[in-house]
């Protein structure tokens, strides 16, 4: 699923940038970005209309071969199922 958010990295500006989540759960999620993070960081997804925000560590970042990153990021707390399941049904 391809979506919108604003990937917040401490110490750098806030980006809008199209990121690619391959996995999700009500714990974590794998996404795919244009730029990469390091090991726990405290990062923040959210959509820029405020549908969601999320605070969350990473737990890996692994340089792809395209130039982006997979990402890995566990939730400081758990995410409210509807949201994880709306997403699942967009993989």
């Amino acid at each position: 699923m391809s979506v919108v958010a604003r990937l917040e990295i401490p110490g750098e500006m806030a980006v809008l940038e199209r990121v690619v989540i391959e996995n999700i759960s009500t714990h974590g999620a794998r996404i795919v970005a244009n730029r990469s993070c390091l090991l726990d960081d405290s990062v923040v997804i959210s959509d820029p209309l405020g549908g969601f925000r999320h605070d969350a560590r990473v737990i890996y970042c692994e340089d792809l071969v395209d130039g982006q990153c997979a990402i890995g990021l566990q939730f400081s707390q758990a995410v409210a199922v509807p949201w994880v399941e709306h997403v699942q049904r967009s993989l």
